[in-house]
């Protein structure tokens, strides 16, 4: 696997700031004047599908530091794309819904629906970054999410940590198209479920997961 090892630091005070530091700079980084939405072609419909393994690694150690810590559970993905018909600047705009099914250590359904913000063929290369948010519906509580922590007292466990079937979803993407035809992308992501610092599930730490993904997406 490309990225390797750990998965707590996302639900961290220092990591919050930090990403929402980053958030205000992006978009500071634009006048509102620029920010005009232009018409693009509809292109066709995308056939998505990726498979993926279980790390225990939070999201903002994965993405930055490329450090996993792999579980013996999986996901494989069946999903369509299309793009919608704006854009802001040099981002598109696109859509994707999925069937996950897991298996391994955890072995239930998830259906997932979220919009895409995509910086497409960055610098004229082949090369994309895609940054997706919505929503993530398991057919179980997902066993993985639901951790013990803290202390036993009499047989009792204190603070531990209870998911929730529904829970927000959101994925991170590094994407290239393929160098003989510009119809076909092959794509690593992050596929991460999380409560949001305590929206979905009670926090500190919070709930959620992450599974390391790699796939294609084609047009059809």
């Amino acid at each position: 696997m490309i990225l390797n090892r750990n998965l707590k630091l996302f639900h961290q005070k220092p990591n919050k700031i930090l990403v929402f530091l980053s958030i205000g700079f992006l978009f500071g980084m634009f006048p509102l004047r620029d920010l005009q939405s232009v018409s693009v072609p509809k292109e066709n419909w995308n056939l998505v599908l990726y498979g993926g393994i279980f790390t225990t690694t939070d999201l903002i150690p994965i993405v930055f530091r490329q450090k996993t810590d792999y579980k013996d559970s999986y996901i494989g993905s069946l999903g369509i794309s299309r793009p919608l018909n704006y854009r802001i600047r040099w981002f598109d705009f696109l859509w994707e819904g999925n069937v996950t099914k897991h298996f391994g250590e955890m072995n239930h359904w998830e259906v997932n629906g979220f919009y895409i913000v995509k910086i497409d063929r960055m610098y004229g290369s082949p090369f994309s970054l895609s940054l997706g948010e919505g929503l993530s519906l398991a057919s179980e509580n997902p066993k993985l999410e639901n951790k013990a922590k803290g202390y036993y007292l009499d047989g009792l466990q204190k603070d531990a940590i209870e998911s929730r079937a529904l829970l927000n979803y959101m994925m991170v993407e590094f994407s290239s198209y393929l160098p003989f035809e510009r119809k076909t992308e092959l794509f690593i992501r992050v596929h991460h479920r999380s409560g949001i610092f305590g929206l979905y599930c009670p926090p500190d730490p919070n709930c959620g997961s992450n599974f390391i993904s790699y796939g294609f997406r084609t047009a059809f």
